[in-house]
C-alpha cells in the first residue's frame, strides 16, 4: 500500500476481530454501540479522533496491530463503498472525507 507517511486510516474505527487473530485484552479498548446491532470492541480513540496508538511517527503497536489495520488499503475502502456508505460513515464519525479523497487520489 503506497501509504507515503499518510495516517488518514488512524482516524477510523477499528474493530476487533478475535476470529482473525486478534488478542482483545492486549489493546486498549471502547464498546461501540451501532443501532440495530450488537455492541463491539473497537481499538480506544483519543478525543480529537486518532487511535490511542498513533503516535508522532506512526502507529506505536504495527507490530501487533489487530487484523483491520494490517489488511486496510484506503482504496479498497473507497472502491468497495457507495457515495451512500460514504456519506453515512461520515455522518456517524465512522470515517472522514480526506480518507475517502485519498483513496480514489490512489486509484487514478
Amino acid at each position: 500500500m503506497p501509504c507515503g507517511g499518510c495516517r488518514l486510516c488512524c482516524r477510523l474505527m477499528v474493530p476487533l476481530r478475535p476470529e482473525m487473530g486478534d488478542d482483545v485484552a492486549s489493546y486498549q479498548t471502547a464498546t461501540c454501540y451501532t443501532p440495530g446491532q450488537q455492541p463491539y470492541l473497537i481499538l480506544d480513540r483519543l478525543p480529537n479522533g486518532d487511535c490511542c496508538y498513533l503516535g508522532k511517527d506512526g502507529c506505536t503497536i504495527w507490530d501487533r496491530a489487530p487484523y483491520e489495520c494490517r489488511m486496510f488499503d484506503c482504496r479498497e475502502y473507497f472502491r468497495n463503498k457507495t457515495r451512500n456508505e460514504r456519506r453515512d460513515l461520515m455522518k456517524h464519525d465512522a470515517a472522514i472525507k480526506a480518507l475517502f479523497d485519498r483513496g480514489r487520489e490512489l486509484l487514478k
